[in-house]
């Protein structure tokens, strides 16, 4: 498989999905507002939390496992065992907090978070079998096609009348319908019954996943849930949404882990330590790729991109020091620092995951939800959204450090050298930027937008291939690996 290929298909399947998902916050957040909009991100969140908190680690193991062509039907149903199991505590817990989910939800929708968890955690399974076979980029397009049947099934609700309901309806068909597509139309795996041997095996790796699958949530889910709690859902919407522009910046990192993750194991079990050790400086270079010129340019014109595209006011937060600012402003560059943290985090932990060390990805974990949970709570009610976006900041450092430390691979001097020419990239494209701006006299209006958008991405860019020879190097290799695969 040719990696920098098939991580750029990856990358365009993650682009669309974002797409048709963003697309439907604008359309969503226009018709419902931001406290529409945040109360559905409150039940989407309980819906992550909770299929993580029971999904005991089984969809990296799947993955895992069947990368290794070790008994993949019985593998696939040892992952369905855990689901179904974790899906049954779900509904009786959701039945017993019933009251509490309705009031941090603000509607009747208690009842629905088994049905969501199950739908969700059908199609992971599924996804995460195809994964082990190597078909990455397939699971890319199948998982961000999901938002292009959920999205017109939720205006479809949202039109006959049914608000935030009818968004919680149609996520759960649209996961629903993903799932039949992912394993009817390529998985096809026929479940058998695994050995109890085999079973407890599949368990022992898993729980060492387990603890990052519940430190993954700490990303934007708890922060959605900590502000529905404290601060209520029309913040939590404008976080969200936010995040929704944040979250660009890993679609590039994420494809990068995602098809490096099976490429670290087929490598381990090879014995190729040579391969294995220039992918990870592959990672290390370009996890931060995009994330990184997010930062300049949310500070700059963070405000005005969400209220042009919203078209509704965020208001402004009061910092210690600098005083008042538009609330994206000052969102934007945090929650793009989080999304480059969050790279490295991602890329370092398959690593060890992929090259059999799963009790450091577990340790990261482990003190990623230490910190979070002692900075959280009291960063959100000082500050609100920013003080959480701080939480999840900080959290995220202490677990990169982590990795570091015990990282016994050196980390090539030349990725370290082509990540501070994307730092120096960034801040001559802010410049620029600012400079633009004050020039339009302001950054409001699409037509403004999209200019200083277009010139940012322009700058960032040229600046990238004008510094780096490899970086130019890796670019021209991987438009030929893709023009090769177009051949007949």
């Amino acid at each position: 498989m040719k990696v920098g290929a098939e991580i750029s298909k990856r990358f365009v399947t993650n682009v669309f999905g974002t797409i048709a998902g963003f697309l439907g916050t604008i359309i969503f957040t226009r018709e419902l507002g931001f406290e529409g909009i945040g109360a559905y991100g409150i039940f989407f969140s309980i819906q992550m939390v909770a299929a993580n908190l029971v999904s005991f680690g089984l969809y990296p193991t799947v993955v895992k496992r069947v990368s290794e062509k070790d008994r993949e039907a019985r593998q696939f149903t040892s992952g369905g065992l855990i689901l179904l199991a974790g899906v049954a505590l779900i509904a009786v817990v959701s039945v017993a907090l019933r009251d509490p989910i309705n009031q941090l939800v603000g509607v009747d929708a208690a009842v629905l978070v088994p049905l969501s968890v199950l739908s969700w955690g059908l199609f992971r399974l599924s996804g995460s079998f195809l994964e082990g076979k190597h078909r990455v980029a397939l699971v890319g397009a199948i998982e961000n096609g999901r938002y292009v049947l959920i999205v017109p099934i939720q205006a479809a609700l949202i039109g006959v009348g049914f608000g935030v309901v009818g968004l919680i309806w149609g996520l759960i068909a649209g996961q629903f319908l993903v799932f039949v597509i992912s394993y009817v139309g390529f998985a096809r795996v026929v479940p058998a019954w695994p050995s109890v041997d085999l079973f407890r095996d599949f368990v022992h790796y898993s729980k060492y996943a387990y603890v990052q699958n519940v430190s993954s949530q700490l990303f934007k889910q708890a922060d959605y849930l900590l502000l529905g709690y404290f601060v209520g859902p029309g913040a939590t919407g404008v976080y969200l949404n936010v995040f929704r522009i944040t979250e660009a910046s890993m679609l590039f990192s994420s494809a990068l882990a995602q098809v490096a993750f099976p490429q670290f194991s087929a490598l381990t079990e090879r014995g190729a330590d040579e391969q294995v050790s220039r992918l990870l400086a592959n990672v290390f270079t370009y996890a931060g790729l995009i994330a990184i010129p997010m930062i300049g340019g949310g500070a700059a014109i963070g405000n005005a991109l969400i209220v042009t595209i919203y078209a509704n006011s965020v208001g402004t937060l009061s910092l210690p020091v600098v005083g008042a600012v538009g609330m994206a402003n000052a969102l934007l560059p945090v929650l793009a620092v989080a999304n480059l943290l969050n790279g490295y985090r991602e890329g370092l932990e398959i690593f060890f995951l992929g090259t059999g060390k799963p009790r450091i990805y577990a340790v990261s974990g482990l003190l990623l939800i230490v910190v979070y949970a002692l900075l959280s709570v009291p960063l959100t009610m000082l500050f609100g959204p920013w003080g959480v976006a701080w939480a999840t900041v900080l959290a995220f450092g202490a677990s990169v450090a982590c990795l570091l430390v015990f990282l016994d691979e050196r980390i090539p001097e030349s990725a370290s050298i082509d990540v501070g020419i994307q730092l120096v990239s960034m801040a001559v494209m802010s410049v620029v930027v600012y400079a633009l701006k004050l020039q339009l006299g302001g950054a409001l209006g699409w037509a403004r937008i999209a200019l200083l958008l277009c010139v940012g991405a322009g700058t960032y860019f040229a600046g990238l291939l004008l510094l780096s020879e490899r970086i130019r190097v890796d670019a021209i290799g991987v438009v030929r690996d893709l023009r090769d695969e177009g051949l007949p």
